[in-house]
């Protein structure tokens, strides 16, 4: 066994006092000292030197445009704005319009803005005035009637909230009455998208004090339902039922007196299969032109009219009367009477030549709606499809070319679902709203005759010029 050798005693260490105080204190002390530096640098300082802090915007309606001290902020849509501390004036537009202002003095943040934001909400209760009610409605409509062109919606083509958007503003701003505007936009669902947003604002405005419903929207409603349902395809509607209709020719034009038939023909309840769903009409007697009108025709109300002359292009396009296609590859002359129909002119075009005849020869001209188109057609049932822009007609019975060589502009407007709600409610109803296309008949020369018949509805923009579209007139 090994004896344990004894280690020498050593003096116990001790560490000199630092002005009196033990190093253990100074050591707790710079550790208690570094947690306040880390605290301070990380929770109060970034507030200390930051001069902004966040806030967002309560307000009662949709797309509201928000100003701080006469610039532009944002909108009202959940956002939350990092803005300078202090007194700011925010003044609010809806759709351009002036809806009022509040001063504001926002107070500053100082703890823990490194690690969370502290969010001021500013309220400000928005007052209606008959400028906001009447700019909400308008967008509302053109909004309605543009989206309705599209059928399918998707994560890359998307829907904005239109009809929840109009009740929820509806019901902010407290309107009277919008069931006319509320019709009319409902004329416009065409998609399951669409549809689906119509019933969202349905829910707010039907716990609202605003008036939305008719009869008419009512029983639309009924039938959105069974479009939009999940069950077999519905059928509406009922096969023309032509009789013989003669018209009586005099001085360049058939006249007609007033009768009703029945336009359209048997479809599914589905869209687009109704723009051909069958309707009962009554047409007031009426006469309308054996032809379209001419080049040579066209080209004397231009000589007289400087501002519908192709060399005035520009302005036309500017003031939304044409588009870039106007009299293009027509060569105008009113020295050479040229029988060709007139092409490549617009719906405004063909109005304002109605205004200048009628104006020029004292009596009644206008482009003949939908459902006068329909009766001159009914009479003309038994002509062949025109596959060319002049036809020869020795048939001196109805009006020529009625189907084929150019479509033919109508008054009517293009609803979609006009025919499957009551249909001259609905037409007079969109002559309030000038942002639908108007309805055009009859296929053009480049169409094939199977694809096209009396009941085809097309559809074309106001200021859209085509070559295979003309015009002709009706006199009251």
């Amino acid at each position: 066994m090994i004896a344990k050798k004894k280690l020498p005693e050593v003096e116990e260490v001790h560490l000199k006092s630092i002005k009196g105080i033990r190093p253990g204190w100074w050591i707790l002390g710079g550790i208690v000292l570094a947690i306040i530096i880390i605290f301070f640098m990380l929770c109060i300082l970034p507030g200390i030197v930051s001069d902004s802090v966040y806030v967002r915007f309560d307000l009662p309606t949709d797309n509201t445009a928000i100003y701080m001290d006469g610039v532009y902020l944002g909108s009202s849509e959940g956002s939350v704005y990092r803005i300078p501390e202090g007194e700011h004036e925010f003044s609010f537009y809806i759709l351009g319009r002036a809806a009022g202002s509040t001063s504001v003095d926002i107070p500053k943040s100082i703890f823990f803005t490194l690690f969370s934001h502290k969010t001021h909400t500013i309220s400000f209760s928005i007052e209606n005035s008959e400028e906001i009610e009447k700019a909400i409605c308008t967008d509302f409509a053109s909004e309605v009637a543009s989206r309705s062109r599209v059928l399918d919606y998707s994560e890359r083509v998307s829907f904005p909230p239109l009809f929840s958007s109009l009740a929820k503003n509806a019901t902010s701003l407290c309107f009277d009455d919008i069931s006319s505007l509320w019709l009319y936009c409902m004329l416009h669902i065409t998609s399951k998208t669409m549809y689906e947003d119509y019933l969202k604002g349905k829910d707010i405005l039907s716990s609202s004090s605003v008036v939305h419903e008719s009869d008419e929207s009512i029983k639309l409603d009924e039938t959105l339902s069974l479009m939009f349902s999940s069950e077999d395809m519905n059928e509406t509607g009922k096969d023309n039922t032509a009789e013989s209709i003669k018209g009586i020719y005099d001085s360049g034009f058939f006249s007609y007196d007033s009768q009703t038939v029945t336009m359209g023909r048997s479809t599914a309840l589905s869209y687009p299969e109704v723009n051909e769903a069958s309707v009962d009409i009554t047409v007031d007697s009426f006469s309308i032109s054996s032809s379209m009108v001419t080049e040579y025709e066209y080209a004397l109300f231009v000589e007289e009219n400087p501002y519908w002359s192709r060399a005035n292009l520009n302005a036309l396009i500017e003031d939304g009367m044409v588009d870039e296609n106007y009299l293009k590859g027509i060569p105008l002359s009113s020295s050479v009477i040229s029988t060709r129909p007139i092409r490549n002119i617009s719906y405004h075009a063909a109005e304002a030549y109605c205004a200048w005849l009628s104006e020029k020869n004292g009596k009644e001209y206008a482009l003949p709606s939908e459902a006068e188109w329909y009766v001159a057609a009914l009479s003309a049932y038994d002509k062949p499809y025109s596959a060319s822009l002049l036809t020869l007609d020795n048939n001196f019975s109805s009006p020529s070319s009625m189907m084929g060589g150019l479509w033919e502009m109508t008054s009517t407007p293009y609803l979609p679902l006009s025919r499957v709600s009551d249909y001259t409610y609905a037409t007079e109803l969109g002559k309030l709203y000038p942002f639908d296309d108007i309805i055009v008949k009859g296929g053009s020369y480049i169409n094939q005759p199977s694809d096209i018949t009396i009941d085809t509805v097309g559809a074309l923009s106001r200021d859209m010029c085509s070559e295979y579209v003309g015009f002709r007139i009706t006199e009251k």
